[in-house]
């Protein structure tokens, strides 16, 4: 293939494959591997609103609302009293929340390791570096997307 054929088919897909695959190693369902992504945004955050996690998980306020009120069910996610407004709620990860992230971050780290394991370190520093840079464009021209 030619390098522009490359970046107009191959590499998108490769990228939907990985993360097919990273997401297949962490979660059962579909509303399993978008916990993960809200548990992860909650923890990068500390505490949030439902509708500021929303917006940086793309989705919209009454689909995240669905998945948070199962987060919590679940015991993976709290609610606090917003300190900025009464009225209004935080999110917070909770112990097992914290447990079921660690283990989904856990299961992608040990299939990559597993994936990558006759790579010469040359190789791993570059795909490393190169994925890095790309990700860096990348989000500088989605707004709203940084990790």
């Amino acid at each position: 293939m030619k390098p522009a054929t490359d970046l107009e088919h191959g590499l998108p897909l490769a990228l939907m494959r990985i993360g097919r695959q990273l997401k297949a190693v962490t979660a059962r369902t579909p509303d399993e591997a978008w916990a993960v992504l809200l548990l992860h945004k909650v923890r990068e955050n500390g505490h949030c609103r439902v509708s500021e996690l929303a917006a940086q998980a793309g989705l919209d306020t009454s689909t995240v609302s669905r998945h948070v009120a199962r987060l919590e069910k679940n015991g993976h996610l709290e609610r606090t009293e917003d300190p900025a407004d009464r009225r209004a709620s935080q999110l917070a990860l909770t112990p097992r929340g914290r447990r079921m992230l660690k283990a989904a971050t856990q299961a992608r780290i040990d299939l990559i390791h597993q994936a990558v394991a006759d790579w010469s370190e040359d190789e791993l520093r570059t795909l490393c570096a190169l994925t890095d840079r790309l990700a860096a464009a990348l989000e500088e021209h989605v707004p709203g997307t940084e990790s």
